[in-house]
């Protein structure tokens, strides 16, 4: 992609950037319609556009369509085109607050937003026209559009996006390269081709640089903790987790389970899951990135979105493109996070609960205390418990109960066994039911065996005793 922006700048006649001439920002007192159409990204964090300006010479038709560019960009925003997202307006009203209103003042009339700017072609033929009162030109300008916003988030200009949430409690993410991507690229385990080997498909180099720049993104611009998928792999490949896996009901079979295990391990609230998939359009090549969050505790997608890089002549390098997408739907998607994990912490996480008799087991869920089923003790103790009131049971019989659309807490306090020290940890449906696990324990007398399926559902086998195995 490099090579394919050097050759077409070097077939532009570029001119030196040029200091401002114009003694008040016009852009306010004197604004004139002009077309801004996008063109293509040169580099990260830049982008080709072509527009228009109008000035009594060509010189300073030129240095307003400059000017234009950037007001473009702060204030209108710059439409998609070439197969390219759109790209919202980094301020957040078409014309400056009154508090603002001195510095972009400050900003056109003394040049600086000629920074900015960093190719600017000569204008001639078609490009060139006489209007009423001077000449219209059309120009295509390289803006540096990461360094503009940067900027204007150091001046306390605009917000950032982390600035956006700040003080919001943020969800834990962990990103997966999309099931279907594996089983199409091969990605599986060698005896059983249903099964997503999550190692094979790290060691693909674009989906390793895709996954490490959106973790960037997150860590870096959104301030979201992202667990790794490669370190989780390497610590969590014990044959009990990967059985356990493969008994998770969750509507996907193994590779789903194996999914759900690692996050779970991981105790993250959210998986995204990347498919980037290359296109082709008049000879031009493209990728486009589908991206998909899915509750952890549920296994539920909540959010899903496309978007595409920029349609190129050769190979685009795919780590430029994803950048690109990102910014186009960045404020969209950090606001589906937010908004999904700020209704969880109203509802609590949604979790469920399987509880089972061992054959050996001298009593069942039948069993009466004090003129009482067990299973009502139960339930009075869930909804004792849960952070929003009701929970729904399934076919429940003296052998097995289950119960579904139980919120709890997100988080609880545990105290640390080695520090002492208590500390806020994130509540998965395990903790949830070693809860009711003790509680089932101190009206009976039987033991209970807890085992975590996933963030969001957990088993309790009633007469099994946690020391011993199913085996036993």
């Amino acid at each position: 992609m490099k090579r394919i922006i050097s050759v077409l700048l070097a077939s532009l006649i570029v001119m030196p950037i040029f200091a401002a001439k114009i003694k008040h920002a016009v852009v306010f007192e004197d604004p004139e319609a002009y077309s801004c159409v996008f063109i293509n990204v040169a580099t990260a964090g830049t982008k080709n556009v072509k527009v228009s300006g109008v000035g009594k010479k060509k010189d300073a038709a030129i240095e307003r369509a400059g000017m234009n560019a950037i007001h473009a960009a702060i204030f209108q925003g710059i439409p998609g085109g070439n197969n390219g997202q759109p790209t919202p307006a980094l301020y957040p009203s078409t014309q400056p607050s009154a508090d603002h209103m001195q510095y972009f003042d400050d900003f056109f009339n003394s040049g600086q937003y000629t920074n900015y700017l960093t190719q600017v072609t000569n204008p001639s033929g078609k490009d060139m026209s006489e209007v009423k009162g001077g000449i219209k030109v059309k120009v295509e300008i390289q803006v540096q559009f990461d360094k503009l916003r940067n900027d204007l988030v150091a001046a306390g200009i605009i917000k950032g996006v982390a600035d956006a949430i700040e003080g919001a409690q943020k969800p834990i993410i962990m990103i997966f390269p999309d099931a279907d991507w594996c089983k199409a690229n091969h990605y599986v385990m060698n005896d059983d081709p249903e099964t997503v080997d999550y190692n094979k498909a790290l060691a693909d180099v674009n989906m390793k640089d895709l996954i490490n720049e959106f973790t960037n993104f997150m860590a870096n611009v959104a301030k979201y903790e992202v667990e790794d998928l490669a370190a989780v792999l390497k610590d969590y490949r014990g044959e009990k987790a990967w059985d356990a896996a493969d008994e998770i009901d969750d509507g996907e079979g193994s590779a789903g389970g194996v999914r759900e295990m690692l996050a779970s391990a991981a105790s993250a609230d959210f998986e995204i899951e990347f498919y980037p998939e290359t296109r082709f359009d008049a000879g031009k090549q493209y990728v486009v990135f589908r991206i998909k969050a899915t509750d952890v505790s549920t296994s539920k997608s909540f959010y899903a979105i496309s978007a595409q890089g920029t349609a190129t002549y050769g190979s685009g390098q795919m780590v430029n493109q994803l950048k690109e997408a990102i910014l186009s739907v960045k404020d969209e998607f950090l606001g589906a996070l937010q908004q999904k994990f700020a209704k969880m912490g109203e509802q609590g996480r949604e979790v469920r609960i399987t509880l089972k008799r061992k054959e050996s087991c001298p009593i069942n869920f039948a069993k009466r205390y004090d003129g009482a089923p067990l299973s009502e003790y139960i339930e009075d103790w869930i909804q004792a418990k849960v952070q929003t009131s009701g929970f729904t049971a399934g076919k429940n019989t003296a052998n097995k109960l289950s119960y579904k659309q139980i919120f709890i807490p997100l988080y609880k306090e545990k105290k640390n066994r080695i520090t002492k020290q208590v500390e806020r940890r994130a509540q998965s449906a395990a903790d949830f039911a070693t809860e009711l696990a003790d509680f089932i324990t101190e009206t009976t007398g039987q033991p209970c065996r807890v085992d975590g399926r996933s963030m969001g559902h957990a088993v309790i086998t009633l007469g099994q005793d946690d020391s011993l195995s199913e085996d036993e």
